[in-house]
């Protein structure tokens, strides 16, 4: 099995949560226990989990503070993705950095921890040299669990899926991945996802007797684009493969969504 949602809860990723650490843990009802990117692999290796996209995140302009893309090498399990902060001034000469040295297979946005407007022009910039090296790009979309309930500058809005639609045309060699599917704008994510050949959601986020009915019912139309994440460690591969059990699948779906797919995906990069 591919995870294509993955956070290691290593100090740095514990660090990065900063303020919204504990509203976060609570938003999620997870117990999160520091420990090493080693034991992180080896935990979920052991459910059957072969390799992971461990993400990093660069939020250095609108939060000040970032995940390293230095994990994205480390160990052979990781797919190895980069992020890149789209408002930085330098932000086109640190992906072309960034590629040279990491090879990366996809970048990560989170339009509202990185404090930008999916329809930005400086994104937009960014996105082209995404889409002339033809690699994945996963998004963050639907409400954000970090900074629930707290006071802060967060907008929810960058996380509708419709902005991404006009992204998936203008950068048809960008393989999108919207994380979480959108929710609460789910419908809008099942559209863009149906419509745009390069456009594919995750699970990761939810619990599977949590998903909502329609992402179930919609599955056999998008059985080739749809992924298994988990979130870890804010939900546990555990928790969520043991779920997926109750869960009624049309045959050979459940290998789509939980391998097959993730490998086509990564496979398509050249």
């Amino acid at each position: 099995m591919i995870d294509f949602h993955f956070h290691a809860p290593v100090h740095d990723f514990l660090e990065y949560l900063g303020e919204f650490k504990d509203s976060t843990i609570r938003y999620f009802n997870s117990k999160i226990k520091e420990e090493t990117l080693r034991d992180s692999l080896d935990r979920v290796e052991s459910v059957g989990i072969k390799r992971v996209v461990l993400l990093p995140i660069d939020s250095t302009t609108f939060l000040g503070r970032r995940i390293s893309n230095d994990y994205a090498r480390v160990d052979d399990r990781i797919v190895p993705f980069i992020s890149v902060d789209p408002l930085k001034p330098n932000a086109l000469e640190e992906f072309k950095e960034a590629v040279k040295k990491y090879e990366p297979v996809g970048i990560k946005f989170h339009p509202q921890l990185q404090g930008f407007d999916p329809r930005d022009r400086r994104f937009l910039r960014l996105m082209s040299l995404v889409d002339d090296r033809g690699i994945i790009a996963v998004f963050h979309t639907g409400t954000s669990g970090v900074g629930a309930g707290e006071r802060n500058r967060i907008d929810l809005d960058f996380g509708r899926p419709i902005y991404l639609d006009v992204v998936a045309k203008d950068f048809p060699n960008v393989k999108i991945v919207m994380a979480h599917f959108g929710w609460p704008w789910t419908e809008e994510a099942l559209a863009i996802a149906m419509f745009r050949p390069n456009v594919y959601l995750d699970l990761s986020g939810w619990s599977p007797k949590y998903i909502p009915e329609v992402i179930w019912k919609n599955l056999p139309r998008l059985s080739n684009k749809v992924l298994f994440g988990s979130d870890f460690p804010l939900i546990t591969p555990e928790r969520w493969l043991l779920e997926l059990q109750n869960v009624k699948l049309e045959p050979g779906v459940k290998e789509l969504v939980l391998r097959i797919n993730a490998e086509r995906l990564i496979d398509s990069v050249k």
